[in-house]
């Protein structure tokens, strides 16, 4: 069971022996809200925005809801310079939703995999 919003995947690269960690923070609201998760982990159905660093210069992201599989987003987002990684996302309903960020849209190599729950307002 998820403790939290944010839980990352390992995933090992093909061409190195070493595995590599990214994750993403969630707070509830758009990309100016500093509102952190409930206690339990999730926010009040609606914008949700994502914030991770070290990822690559362009990434795939998928959103999913949980378990009826409705694709909500399913494209390519270019980070900073630094590889910064800020999107918002808009959970509508209630529920759980799966966000998963990778290399492309093939989805060989995941850096991150995430469940997100929105509660009812």
């Amino acid at each position: 069971m998820l403790s939290g919003l944010a839980l990352c995947a390992s995933v090992a690269n093909a061409d190195s022996p070493t595995t590599t960690t990214l994750s993403l923070n969630v707070t509830c609201g758009d990309v100016n809200s500093t509102t952190q998760p409930f206690d339990n982990g999730h926010c009040t159905e609606g914008m949700v925005t994502f914030r991770g660093t070290n990822f690559p210069n362009s990434v795939y992201v998928k959103v999913l809801s949980y378990p009826a599989g409705r694709l909500i987003d399913d494209g390519e987002y270019v980070t900073s310079g630094s590889g910064d990684l800020v999107f918002t996302q808009t959970l509508v309903p209630a529920g759980g939703y799966t966000i998963r960020v990778s290399a492309d849209n093939t989805e060989t190599v995941v850096y991150t995999l995430m469940m997100v729950y929105t509660d009812s307002l």
